[in-house]
């Protein structure tokens, strides 16, 4: 027993050394895509934005800590992708899409906060899906504008890659566990979510809380958004929601 447990030790003591010198140089390979990183946390910034410059005055402290939650999923995924982490990085941007749809559902029943915070109430996504999907703020507003559809769209295929289906999984075609990949493939894949995953926030963010954007209200928040929505979308923004954007340069 005792001879097992030291040829435990000198295998533990050589996947400590070597998943670190495999991280090391995974991340330096990565950084040769520094321009994809930036454009993440260009959009990012976004949440931090509409956190600070917005919900913190309009919806309860215990509704915004969801949203708290949802901007730290976002940065775990950026540096769980930036170190070649992906299925965790994906496993992240989900759990920021549940964060959000918790926040924006929690700050109109405050009676299932209360007793969400005395365990007596659990919130499931589907259901919760639901209620964004016919609240009166998106009522008249095409999904594509509201964001509400990609939303829905993000989350199924974000579930894939939790569950590890096909597309997802990190071992298929090295045939060993893996913990982390300079694939530039994967990288563009990651970033394809993402950057949809946080378009639709802002999409949805934006159409709930328009009144509080029009005119020249939070234009600190405003501009934060330009970055995180698709320059194409900016006039319809302005047309219907009434939010004027400026195209980010």
């Amino acid at each position: 027993m005792k001879d097992l447990k030291n040829e435990i030790r000198v295998r533990f003591e050589q996947f400590e050394a070597a998943w670190q010198a495999e991280l090391q140089t995974v991340s330096k390979e990565l950084e040769k895509s520094e321009a994809v990183y930036f454009q993440s946390y260009l959009q990012l910034v976004s949440l931090n934005a509409w956190r600070t410059e917005l919900l913190a005055t309009v919806i309860s402290a215990d509704s915004a800590s969801f949203f708290l939650e949802a901007q730290n999923d976002g940065l775990v995924s950026h540096v769980f992708a930036r170190i070649g982490a992906w299925r965790s990085a994906l496993k992240s941007l989900r759990s920021c899409l549940e964060n959000i749809a918790f926040c924006l559902y929690f700050k109109d029943h405050p009676v299932e906060l209360t007793l969400w915070k005395t365990g007596k109430y659990k919130p499931g996504f589907a259901s919760t899906l639901e209620y964004l999907k016919k609240h009166p703020a998106l009522g008249g507003i095409n999904q594509s504008l509201s964001g509400i559809d990609v939303f829905e769209r993000e989350y199924a295929t974000l579930s894939r890659a939790v569950h590890g289906s096909a597309p997802f999984q990190m071992t298929a075609e090295k045939g060993s566990t893996s913990l982390w990949t300079s694939d530039v493939k994967a990288l563009g894949k990651w970033r394809t979510r993402e950057g949809l995953v946080l378009q639709s926030v802002n999409l949805l963010l934006a159409t709930i809380f328009r009144e509080h954007l029009q005119g020249s209200l939070h234009p600190q928040l405003r501009k934060a958004i330009s970055f995180a929505v698709s320059p194409a979308k900016i006039p319809e923004i302005k047309k219907t929601l009434g939010i004027a954007l400026t195209v980010p340069n």
